[in-house]
Parts: structure tokens; sequence; C-alpha cells
């Protein structure tokens, strides 16, 4: 043998050798597909159409020789970014006795009880940290109560997964310390994105009244998958100053005890705050409040339905979120509104998509604001609350956003207003229906430049459509069924024309 292939290092021969193979070895070498995680892709390929299979995304990638660019070629994962800990369920897949010495590390095999009574957080802990050192895995837990006495940080490359909602983790604080996190992640203290990254948590269960529960904290690349919540101080899942985390598969049966309850909550960690930390077992550390906003998120495959009353239900909170997407799933029994944004407090890029808010006092509230807030996308939901005491304020409102679509919605319900908008510009509405306020269907309030066109205003108390001080409202195609007045002018209105 005289040489090997540049790529595989695949054998070759000279000629005169008993078998040259050497065209044929280089061939093979050059249309394999070589795997491995994304991260370990070349910058470049080194010859047009080689394959590269990414995986820890799923995604089989092509280098294009035109366009000098890997292209998507196939597969089922995300192009946009890895998919935490990937080969590690793929692993786990394959292994039949979980050991010390396998990928995945079962807590019982390291002395963790989960049998309700005993304290196991700080030996989850430094399992935590054992894993981590380890180049990262599963941890397993099986079926129990686990009580954590401090929260665990989870490192680098590592999922934690329960059997379900027989794997329950409950955290424990003193008398004046409630509400720390539950279980977060190691770089909760540092600045940016740089903490703990490509970790996950999936198939457990929250009952912690005492604790809020899963906290990523300037955390980067987090998957959350089938969380079940059930009682908690605050939230189930608060992600804090972190990017690129997708909880998908999440069921609610209680929102927080506390004053701040929503289950589900997108934060920011803002120059003096005060909340928003971790429990080591005798001291409390905040995370770096530098201002680090909440960016790449998704909620999707999701149901929040709180027995116990909570003001909202996925809560938009400090610090300029960005990038949020919040889609394919059903909210109910809030006392103040399903999806609510803070006044003024800026929002980029928001995704409402095919989400129902049924029996909420309102459905989606994005806070006042004048200005600042771009890119507002609303389609395929359902807002409708039944009981007529429980409707209050508009089924929909928005304020200061640049630039906003809202499709396929519809509102019914005895809500003061079915649809507020304040300080909006580049409004698009299409195929809306309006229904059963006690007021207004649509209010353009202030200052809102809007195209209305396929909707449907109908058995509102007063006016199908008001145009306020500041507003322009261009609208087509919109009927009126029992309204008292269709249209009332305090700005400027006409009648769109597609042409």
């Amino acid at each position: 043998m005289a040489d090997q292939t540049p790529r595989l290092g695949l054998g070759t021969y000279d000629q005169g050798d008993e078998w040259d193979h050497t065209d044929t070895v280089e061939a093979v070498d050059e249309h394999a597909i070589v795997r491995g995680p994304i991260a370990e892709r070349p910058a470049t390929g080194e010859y047009d159409d080689e394959l590269y299979h990414a995986t820890d995304q799923g995604i089989t990638w092509r280098w294009d020789a035109a366009s000098e660019d890997w292209t998507y070629f196939s597969g089922n994962g995300c192009s946009g970014q890895p998919v935490p800990g990937t080969s590690h369920f793929e692993t786990a897949e394959f292994v039949q006795a979980r050991t010390e010495e396998t990928p995945v590390w079962n807590v019982e095999a390291h002395g963790v009880e989960g049998d309700g009574t005993t304290e196991v957080g700080h030996a989850i802990h430094d399992l935590l940290e054992t894993v981590e050192q380890a180049g990262g895995g599963i941890v397993y837990f099986p079926p129990g109560r686990y009580l954590l006495e401090r929260t665990p940080l989870v490192g680098d490359d590592t999922i934690v997964m329960g059997a379900g909602h027989s794997t329950i983790l409950e955290g424990i604080r003193p008398a004046g310390e409630e509400g720390k996190a539950l279980i977060s992640n190691r770089g909760y203290d540092v600045t940016g994105y740089d903490g703990a990254s490509n970790w996950g948590i999936c198939n457990i269960r929250i009952d912690t009244p005492e604790t809020t529960g899963i906290m990523p904290a300037h955390a980067k690349n987090v998957r959350l998958e089938n969380i079940y919540g059930d009682y908690t101080y605050n939230h189930h899942i608060d992600i804090v100053s972190s990017k690129n985390v997708v909880v998908d598969g999440y069921w609610a049966t209680r929102g927080g005890e506390s004053g701040s309850d929503a289950p589900v909550q997108f934060d920011a960690q803002y120059s003096g705050a005060s909340w928003n930390g971790v429990w080591d077992g005798s001291e409390y550390s905040l995370v770096t409040d530098d201002d680090t906003p909440t960016r790449s998120c998704t909620l999707t495959n999701f149901v929040i339905d709180p027995s116990n009353g909570p003001e909202h239900g996925v809560h938009l909170h400090h610090g300029g979120n960005e990038s949020i997407t919040v889609t394919n799933g059903y909210i109910t029994g809030c006392e103040y509104t399903a999806i609510r944004a803070d006044p003024n407090e800026v929002v980029t890029d928001l995704t409402i998509n095919d989400v129902s808010c049924i029996n909420n006092a309102r459905g989606i509230t994005l806070g006042q604001i004048k200005s600042g807030r771009r890119e507002l996308t609303v389609s395929n939901t359902t807002i409708r609350t039944d009981d007529s005491d429980q409707a209050a304020g508009s089924g929909l409102y928005a304020a200061g956003f640049d630039g906003a679509a809202i499709s396929n919605v519809s509102v019914d319900g005895a809500f003061t207003n079915a649809i507020i908008f304040d300080h909006m510009d580049d409004l698009k509405m299409c195929n809306i229906t309006a229904k059963g306020a006690d007021d207004q269907a649509f209010r353009f309030r202030e200052n809102v430049d809007v195209t209305l066109t396929t909707a449907r205003a109908a058995d509102c108390g007063t006016v199908g459509i008001y145009s306020g001080p500041g507003s322009s409202v261009a609208y087509g195609g919109v009927t009126f069924d029992n309204v008292e007045s269709r249209v009332e002018v305090d700005g400027e209105i006409r009648e769109w024309n597609s042409s």
C-alpha cells in the first residue's frame, strides 16, 4: 500500500502491486458521506456535490461549488441550528443495560434515590458535573420523586431524561427562600450567551410548590421536551437571557402559587434585577444582570389548562425579547390574559400561530407602547370566551409594532372591544372575525395605519370599525352583521381598492 485517500484514509496501491484499486477507492472516497456534528463540518467542500451528514441536526448538506456554500440536501432535522443531544438520544435507543460505563448515567447506579424523602440535590449536582467532565451524556432518572435541596446545574452536552409523568422533581427551600430555581445550568452567572450549551431536559414532571421549575439562564441551544407541570412557586419554565431554546411538548395543570404565576415566561435579567437565581443549599445567587435579551426561542405542542387561575399563560417579561415563536398550543383559565407582553417593553419578531385561547379574561395582550417594536405575526388563532362575566378588556390588543400581519384570526366573546390596536405602522389584516363585543369590533384607537380585508364584524354593541385620531384605515370585503353602526371616524377611513 503506497498511500491513503485524503478524506477517509482509505488505502491505495501503486502500479505493479498485486491489485491496483486506486481509481475505485478514490471514487468511493469522493462519494462517501462523511458524518459528524455540524461544528466539525469543513468550512468549504473539496468538490461539487460533496455530502456531509450533521448527526446533531439530522441534516445532510451538499457543497455547491457554484455558490461556494453548503446547501440543504435531505433530512428532517432543523437546518438552522443543532438539535441538542440528538446523538445521545440515538445512543440511548440501543442501550439496554444502563450502568456507569454506558453513555446513559442512571442516577440509581450513583446512589441517588427517588423515594420522596431523601434529599438528593447535591448528589445530582455532583453527578451532572461528572457527566460534563466526561464529555456529556444522558442522566437518566427512573420513576420516583426526587427532592432537590439545592439547584443542580446542567452542563454542556448533557441531557436530563426521566421516564415521563412518573419521574417527579420537587425542590425544597427554607422559609423566605421560595422561588429559587428547581434546576438550571452552569454559567448562569456569566454574561451574554456564554453559559452551558447543547443541553436539555425531557420526560419529567415538575411538582414543586416552593421553587420555580426549569430556568435556562445565559444558555444557548437548549431543548426541553415532554415537560409536565403541576405545582410550582412561579413558573414551570422561565427562560432568562438565553437563546435558541425550544420547548416542544409541555402540559400544565397549574400556574404559579405566587404573584408572578405564568406557567411559561420569557425573561431577561436586566440591570438591578433582584430575582431569577439559584440556591446552592445555603446561599442564593442571582443570574448575571447584563440586559442580555432572550432570543430565538420557541414554545410548541403545548397545553396550558391550569386549575388555579393564574394571571397569564405565556408571559413575555422584561428586557426586549427577540424572535419568539408560540405555536400549536391551547391556553385556558387565565384571569388576565392568555399571552401577555409587558407595557413599555420592546418586542421584536413575535410570532403566534395556531394557538387557541379559550375561556380566558383576554386572549392576547401586547401591552401599550408608542414605538420601538418590530414585526408581529398572528395567524390561525382563535380567541373565545363563552362566559360574559369572565371576559374583560379586549380579546386581542397590540401596540407599537412597525410591521404586523394578522390573518385567519377569530375573536368571539363579550369583551369590551374585540380587537384594539394603538400606534401601529404597516398593519395588514386579512380573514378576521370579530364577534360579540360589548362595544366595538375593530378599534384602531390611535395612530394606526392599517389595511383590513375579508373581515366580519358581528353582534357588537356599537361600532363595527372605529378609526381614531391619527389613524388611517383602508378596508374592503368587510361584512357587518347586527352592529349598531358600521363605521365611526375620528381619523381617516377609505374603501380599499386592490388596484
